[in-house]
């Protein structure tokens, strides 16, 4: 290593563990910090968790109280970034610059102090408060001696009494569908044994050790009877009671029940601890969710939150795991930035602690290049680390918003004024001013009827049956029902007020433009605008609609690209500038064509009985062929070819494609992958199209394709869900268990009607 990138700026040479009898120094940790992440290669989030796991040891060393891991790890990044703010303006010959650079030069030498607020009150021994106050002196004066053998003895025994007493607790609540009485017994019996513990050891060592009903005299009477279960504790969590709040709930409910108060433990402590508690016991029993799946598909979305301090932002990574009997959030960490490394670590780390990594075997993730890039993207760099090819399942909704912007932006239909687009601002505030019954639908404008007049009966059916099918959000219902009224269908006419247009959701701007469309006369608007709102209309009824309430459907992927491709080329007759503005962007996501991704077309039940014969011979075909490929490269110590995980098609070259015998053409070698990896076996290819649903091998093929998601709502319920609950729970480890008990409470208990309640509890 060169001395140049040994040596740090202001900090000097880099270490690889920190050494001493003192506790660690600022200059210490950063030494250490700098030497993971340019000799170790470790990111800032992983490098600061090492780091500061070295530095707590001495701490415990020297029984003096830390921080939480979290904030000892947010001091050290923002130590971090102080040292790198510093080197950016470096080159500044200021007095100022100066200044700060000798300020924090002077402080290296200091301790980096994680003890807690009230450490010196916490500390029994009046030698370790001594040294903690002389270590916070400048230069860090004395050092750490021996162990004192015989406390380090009383300490363990202490230690072991109260994890002892912990279990117990924990074990009581975790079957707390015993009776009261036998809770009262045990707790009873518990009481004698631990006095006997405890004058056992007072002989020795003069520790006391006490338990909370043996706490002195008292006039009044102790309540025994515990109140906490695990479904009373997660109905707390699911609906955001604190602490304090469930205390004034609970003393409500016993009073309107005539039930004496002063029988039952009830305080805030007791009420925090168990619910804590029952929070990590739900945890591990959901742990196991998944050690039977033969494989699974990751999903992750990020989202810039406040963090514990709410003074900054951090972004928060929902990771769900996918398989053929589940559906489970692994958690939502908390990573330094959105960048592919940090995303791939997160993924990685979250999927290891939950014992999954050797099933993935699918990633869906939105198509942005923080995750598709070719060298940085976090799936490709996943997939470096699982060390194996990975299916990649791109969400199809994020594709098609990808389109729907480019058309927008491009053509100009929208014009920004800030955060504010004009239009959109006009007919939300004249919105009560309008007349809800004169509406103007697509027959009113000669251009647009010409445009849609063939297609209208087929779209109209279209939507009529995804109506019928239960949609997961109500701006989906919303925009089915504008399609329909927009198609002169007026069996159920109603209008939503106009709601918000956040830039990232262009399906509400969609729905803005029919909106504006069907109230044109009333809003007045410019004869150029109009026009261009009418053409992004025709474009949105004519081919986002379906390919939009398509995109659900995996084993329909492959052919439903094909679809809205042949459908864009048609719509150039209709209006050739937003055509090829759809056709350039949907070029860039043409994932679900990739060699792999077109066998899925094997189990789409639209595919006629010929088709799927030449499609099961160009398999067979292949995979012996393959055979004899893989055999003469293993002889010359070849690599195997790197499977491309999209179709590379260029925009003059569209014409001639869709002409093609799709989806047959798309099938290679490499299309056998699939198969393999899901352990699909292929001997129905050799059977006629019309005994496959009879077969056990095409249905279990089927039911495994079926099950893979190719769009990521889930990832952005886990969003929302984090969104809701990130503020209501200050420790880390105890929000990610809050999420999880929450997750599995809505799973359980979905509705809130008595019989709804009822029967989830009979099915629990």
């Amino acid at each position: 290593m060169s001395t140049l990138r040994n040596n740090i700026y202001l900090v000097g040479v880099m270490k690889n563990q920190i050494c001493g009898s003192k506790l660690p120094c600022k200059r210490d940790v950063l030494s250490v910090l700098f030497y993971n992440m340019r000799v170790v290669n470790l990111n800032l989030n992983d490098s600061s968790a090492l780091v500061i796991d070295e530095v707590v040891v001495f701490w415990k060393k020297a029984r003096i109280p830390v921080q939480n891991r979290s904030n000892c790890i947010l001091k050290l990044k923002s130590l971090y970034d102080n040292v790198r703010n510093l080197e950016k303006s470096k080159n500044r010959d200021t007095e100022r610059q100066r200044e700060k650079e000798n300020d924090f030069k002077e402080a290296l030498d200091n301790l980096f102090d994680i003890a807690t607020l009230n450490a010196l009150n916490e500390i029994k021994i009046a030698e370790d408060r001594e040294f903690l106050i002389k270590q916070r002196e400048k230069g860090r004066v004395g050092c750490m001696l021996g162990v004192d053998i015989k406390l380090l003895r009383k300490e363990k025994r202490k230690e072991e009494r109260t994890a002892a007493e912990l279990k117990r607790k924990e074990d009581l609540l975790e079957n707390s569908s015993c009776s009261i009485g036998h809770f009262e017994m045990e707790d009873k019996e518990h009481e004698d044994s631990q006095k006997k513990v405890i004058n056992q050891d007072n002989s020795e060592d003069d520790i006391y050790f006490i338990s909370e009903s043996q706490q002195g005299p008292s006039s009044n009477k102790r309540g025994r009877k515990t109140l906490m279960t695990p479904r009373l504790a997660a109905a707390l969590d699911k609906c955001k009671v604190s602490d304090r709040d469930a205390m004034h709930i609970i003393s409500a409910v016993l009073e309107a029940l005539n039930i004496d108060i002063t029988e039952f433990v009830l305080n805030r402590s007791s009420i925090k601890r168990n619910r804590e508690i029952l929070r990590k016991i739900k945890y591990s029993s959901i742990k196991s969710v998944g050690n039977d799946a033969n494989f699974i598909e990751v999903h992750w979305d990020s989202k810039l939150l406040p963090d514990i301090t709410k003074n900054e932002k951090i972004d928060r990574l929902p990771v769900i795991a996918v398989g053929l009997d589940f559906e489970q959030l692994l958690g939502v960490p908390g990573i330094a930035s959105s960048a592919g490394s940090e995303v791939c670590s997160a993924v990685f780390h979250i999927t290891d602690e939950w014992n999954l990594t050797e099933k993935i075997q699918a990633f869906c993730f939105d198509t942005t290049a923080s995750n598709t890039g070719r060298i940085k993207g976090a799936a490709v760099l996943l997939q470096q680390r699982l060390g194996r090819d990975i299916l990649w399942l791109p969400c199809r909704h994020h594709i098609f918003e990808v389109v729907l912007a480019g058309v927008f932006t491009r053509t100009k239909a929208i014009v920004t004024s800030g955060p504010e687009i004009a239009q959109f601002k006009a007919l939300k505030e004249n919105w009560k001013n309008i007349d809800k019954m004169k509406f103007l639908d697509y027959t009113s404008d000669e251009a647009v009827y010409n445009a849609l007049k063939d297609v209208a009966p087929e779209i109209i059916y279209f939507v009529k049956q995804k109506l019928a099918e239960e949609q997961p959000r109500d701006d989906y219902k919303e925009f089915l029902q504008l399609t329909l009224i927009f198609l002169g269908d007026k069996t159920n006419v109603s209008f939503r007020a106009p709601g918000a247009y956040h830039l990232a959701r262009w399906m509400a701007k969609a729905i803005y433009c029919l909106k504006l469309f069907l109230f044109r006369d009333q809003m007045k608007m410019r004869k150029d605008n109009s026009k261009l709102n009418a053409e992004i209309c025709v474009f949105v009824v004519y081919c986002y609609v379906e390919a939009w309430f398509s995109a659900t459907n995996t084993t329909g992927a492959p052919l439903n690209d094909i679809y809205f491709l042949r459908k864009l080329v048609i719509f150039k007759n209709i209006n050739e500038n937003i055509a090829t503005i759809a056709i350039t962007k949907f070029l860039n996501h043409l994932w679900y064509l990739s060699e792999e991704c077109a066998a899925m077309a094997i189990f789409d039940d639209r595919i006629e009985r010929v088709e799927k014969i030449r499609m099961a011979q160009k398999i067979m075909e292949c995979a012996s062929k393959n055979i004899e490929t893989v055999n003469e490269k293993e002889e010359e110590n070849e690599e195997t070819e790197v499977i491309e995980k999209k179709l590379s098609l260029q925009i003059r070259d569209v014409q001639n494609f869709v002409q093609k015998d799709l989806p047959t053409e798309l099938l290679s070698a490499n299309s056998l992958q699939l198969f393999k990896r899901f352990g699909i076996c292929v001997e129905f290819l050799q059977d006629d199209p019309l005994n496959w649903e009879n077969r056990e091998d095409y249905r279990t093929g089927k039911n495994i394709i079926s099950t893979l998601k190719c769009t990521n709502d889930i990832a952005e319920r886990g969003v929302k869900l984090i969104e809701d609950y990130n503020e209501k729970m200050k420790n880390e480890h105890q929000k990610q268990f809050l999420i999880q008990v929450v997750q599995e409470y809505r799973r359980e208990f979905p509705v809130a009607t008595k019989g709804g309640l009822l029967k989830s509890k009979i099915c629990i």
